[in-house]
């Protein structure tokens, strides 16, 4: 995308917005925007928004005028139908040539028809002997159609992130590792682990995406097992490979309106602590956290944070 002298100066005159971030999360049918303001100096979650995924680029802007949202920063995050993680060896070459052995990585190991836009981020502790790294391969048609969007939508876009990073950016930094699992509407269920404010593990449950349609008996004879046996091995893994302590709770956000009968149940069948995933994060009366509403807010206070560090 090329952006004209005449585009540049109109976005200088726009001036700086009251608002302090737009968190948007690309799901698989839908947008998903948290819009964030601020009260007395601290941030605020101030409204929730979802736009239809058809068109977006209009809604979008219609959104953006109607909220008085122009010039207002903006972070991205792609929901996990959009990209594909992996964890792969580190090839050994110089890091200023480590992307591109990636994408070398990327065409060997899932072979796509289109061109691939290849990032990657460090684990924070490795297995015994073990070199790898998370490799994030996603469309560069779709990043592309994204930042041309998002431009045109009068937004500042300062970064584009993926789903599982996000959870990191609404949980208090904790020395105790908790377990997350979130579940858009009819998707698959996204497994973390998370220490130190930091991704420590993540994988994907298929089987659950018709979780919603199951009823209080089927969850307690087919679902509940299962999904404890999964949670099981992620933590039998992070304890004995990557060495760590034990995981101390599970937090759940899962397509069900049986949630509350599910934590109850993982939480006898773990032996362990486990709450409806939740926040401290400021809002206004109304908004509640969901599998529709982590991500883009994640994506949001991602950027409020990292400014409030800089």
């Amino acid at each position: 995308m090329r952006i004209g002298w005449r585009d540049l100066i109109k976005r200088k005159l726009r001036g700086r917005s009251s608002h302090l971030m737009v968190g948007i999360e690309f799901g698989l049918h839908a947008l998903y925007l948290s819009l964030i303001s601020s009260r007395k100096g601290v941030p605020v979650w101030k409204a929730q928004h979802k736009l239809p995924i058809d068109n977006w680029q209009a809604s979008l802007a219609e959104w953006v005028k109607a909220n008085k949202a122009v010039g207002t920063p903006c972070r991205v995050a792609f929901s996990t139908n959009k990209y594909q993680l992996l964890l792969v060896e580190k090839p050994n070459v110089p890091e200023q040539e480590l992307g591109q052995a990636l994408r070398w990585t990327v065409n060997d190991l899932i072979g796509a028809q289109e061109e691939m836009l290849v990032d990657y981020f460090d684990l924070p502790v490795q297995s015994a002997g073990a070199n790898k790294v998370n490799l994030v391969a996603v469309s560069q048609a779709l990043v592309k159609e994204v930042v041309y969007g998002i431009y045109e939508s009068g937004l500042e876009l300062q970064h584009i992130g993926i789903e599982e990073l996000c959870q990191c950016d609404l949980l208090d930094t904790s020395k105790e590792a908790q377990i997350t699992l979130i579940q858009e509407p009819g998707e698959e269920v996204c497994l973390s682990i998370i220490k130190d404010g930091k991704l420590f593990f993540s994988r994907r449950l298929r089987g659950y995406e018709q979780l919603s349609s199951y009823g209080l008996e089927q969850i307690q004879s087919s679902v509940v097992d299962t999904l404890s046996l999964e949670i099981q091995r992620s933590m039998d893994y992070f304890e004995g490979q990557l060495r760590q302590a034990p995981v101390k709770r599970i937090l759940i956000c899962m397509d069900t309106p049986f949630q509350q009968d599910l934590r109850l149940m993982l939480q006898q069948n773990m032996a362990l602590e486990c709450q409806v995933f939740d926040s401290e994060v400021q809002r206004e009366s109304g908004l509640e956290f969901s599998a529709s509403t982590i991500t883009s807010l994640g994506a949001a206070f991602s950027g409020i944070r990292q400014g409030q560090a800089a």
